[in-house]
């Protein structure tokens, strides 16, 4: 993100809401202003009062005579002009009118207005002067000396900016929401550097402070000074056991260097003592699933399930753990359990369809993709039912469907994703040459096309077109070069076909780093290891992605190599059990009669 948007952001609402409306400002008393306005000088000299001689003074003490009237009705129309133009987005003109005018009235609101506007157009200069202006007026706010430091930091001047956080940090009754606050502004500013200066300075100036320590941590992380962000975690904890962000950090550093058991158990002490921190349970959930720690990750969910008093957010949250976990059948309960509260609807149905679809329930999951409204949501979950009547045998009612929606979202990547589902379909209902059909008339339609090439490509391996395959997977990772699905098609193809095998090396471990933990990509390398005969390292890398992924073809590859690596016993239980969770999967089928039969 710019630091533009940032800034932007940051004054956007303050100054859309009218902080400081021009009647507010003069109400039943006029604010006076000295000569030297733009309005002003453009007035008749004979009507100017004398200037004032302390220009930082108020001009209340400036005689006027009949001259005051004069004056409090320029100022007011200045103002009212700077404030209509900042409400139709003339943010120039408004800056410059509340900049100017704050150097001539004494009243602390239109330095702070000036201050903000300024801010938000990224004048740090004026920025810098409004909000001297303004502590020149309220010397002891600290809304002033915090918008002061911000422009120094804008600046580069950054001594400045310390001695100012300093204080602020010093005086502050919250000095933890301060230096979160802190830390924000820091990050924003996107110069790392700077950052660590600004926070090793907090550090020194609060150094029993967890959270100076947690901040220091996570810019040091920005910094990838891993060890540094380490020792400054564990210091958080030092002075705060149970602090969550520092329990989390920590545990996720711990996990980066290989060694998450440590911190875990730290984690789990934690909430040992303290059952009701949701936050930190939650955050454990999540590394317990990066850790691949499935089993452990259900626990926690259950634990989450049971306190959420029913809290929508809580429900979906946990809803999309449970089924990066795999654990459908909690997931079914909380996303339920979601759709009785009756918020995020579209949400709850869709992802009950999916565990149904998963589940081979396709009754159901029409049902729950069908309950799916308008949304972002609703194209997906139509697609599917789509390749569901397919699936069921009613080809023409998928198409029908499928042809409905295309009618009515007429945007072209929206049309090329319906002609990609119409040859999955037609694909799954053993019609793998319409498939191709149908996606070389998108091609024609939609020269280049790459999601087209790589449907079409995928639809001319079931067709049994591996020319057009090969041609069509080059010609997209030629475009698309770090297309990691790409690489792995092509490169699994080749494995499969026992062809090219040091081409399907580069690709496949070009897509492997490109994407370290995707279950099909490591399935394709494993089946390429076998094929150049290194069995061991096969049958690791496809004992990982079944894993990850249970899949039936996972499962044949990985029942195979275990037979011929001499695994005769464990090949036999591991491809019965497979088949019993997929009992007509002809790779199975095939392999149990080749080999175990």
């Amino acid at each position: 993100m710019s630091k533009e948007c940032n800034v932007k952001d940051r004054f956007f609402q303050r100054l859309c809401s009218g902080a400081i409306p021009c009647l507010l400002l003069l109400g039943c008393s006029a604010v006076p202003m000295s000569p030297g306005t733009v309005m002003a000088q453009g007035s008749d000299p004979a009507a100017q009062p004398a200037p004032a001689t302390d220009t930082a003074g108020s001009a209340r003490e400036t005689p006027a005579a009949g001259g005051q009237s004069t004056m409090d009705a320029q100022l007011m129309f200045e103002l009212m002009i700077a404030e209509l133009a900042g409400r139709r987005g003339q943010l120039d003109v408004a800056m410059a009118g509340y900049l100017r005018a704050a150097q001539h009235t004494d009243d602390p609101r239109v330095s702070e207005r000036a201050t903000a506007l300024a801010l938000y157009g990224q004048q740090w200069g004026e920025a810098e002067k409004a909000a001297r202006r303004w502590l020149v007026l309220e010397p002891e706010n600290t809304q002033a000396s915090d918008m002061l430091a911000q422009s120094l930091l804008q600046q580069g001047k950054t001594d400045e900016a310390v001695a100012l956080y300093r204080e602020l940090m010093l005086n502050a009754d919250d000095p933890d929401q301060n230096i979160r606050q802190l830390q924000g502004v820091l990050q924003n500013a996107g110069d790392e550097e700077q950052a660590l200066v600004v926070m090793e300075a907090m550090r020194e100036t609060l150094p029993d402070n967890a959270s100076v320590h947690m901040a220091l941590a996570r810019i040091k992380l920005v910094g990838n000074d891993l060890d540094g962000a380490r020792e400054a975690a564990r210091e958080a904890l030092r002075l705060d056991a149970d602090n969550t962000e520092a329990l989390l950090l920590n545990a996720q550093l711990m996990m980066a260097a290989g060694d998450p058991d440590a911190s875990f158990e730290a984690i789990e002490k934690s909430l040992e003592q303290n059952p009701n921190k949701l936050m930190l349970r939650m955050g454990y959930a999540r590394l317990l699933l990066e850790a691949g720690r499935f089993d452990a990750v259900g626990a926690q969910l259950d634990a989450l399930y049971e306190s959420s008093d029913e809290s929508p957010d809580t429900l979906l949250t946990i809803s999309m753990m449970a089924l990066d976990a795999r654990r459908l059948e909690r997931a079914k309960t909380y996303l339920s359990s979601l759709l009785d509260t009756g918020e995020y609807p579209d949400e709850a149905n869709f992802y009950l369809a999916r565990i149904s679809d998963q589940q081979q329930d396709h009754d159901a999951a029409i049902a729950f993709y069908d309950a799916v409204g308008a949304g972002e949501l609703l194209v997906p979950a139509q697609i599917r039912v789509a390749e569901l009547l397919g699936l069921s045998g009613d080809v023409e009612a998928g198409r029908a469907r499928l042809r409905a929606l295309a009618a009515e979202v007429p945007d072209d990547d929206q049309q090329v994703r319906f002609l990609s589902a119409e040859s999955r379909m037609l694909q799954n209902a053993g019609l793998a040459a319409e498939a191709v059909d149908v996606l070389t008339a998108g091609l024609e339609q939609y020269p280049g096309d790459t999601d087209l090439l790589y449907s079409r490509a995928l639809a001319a391996d079931a067709a049994g077109d591996a020319s057009m395959l090969v041609d069509d997977l080059e010609a997209l990772i030629a475009v698309e070069p770090d297309n990691a699905h790409a690489l792995n098609a092509l490169g699994y193809h080749f494995a499969d076909s026992n062809v090219e095998l040091e081409r399907a090396e580069e690709l496949l471990v070009k897509a492997n780093r490109l994407l370290p933990n995707d279950p099909a990509i490591m399935d394709s390398l494993g089946w390429l290891r076998y094929r150049q005969g290194k069995l061991p390292e096969a049958i690791e890398l496809l004992e990982s992605a079944y894993q990850l992924f249970p899949d039936a073809e996972i499962a044949a590859h990985l029942g195979e190599v275990l037979w011929l690596n001499g695994n005769e016993q464990e090949a036999r239980r591991f491809v019965d059990n497979a088949l019993s969770k997929s009992p007509e999967d002809d790779r199975l089928l095939q392999v149990r009669k080749k080999y175990i039969e």
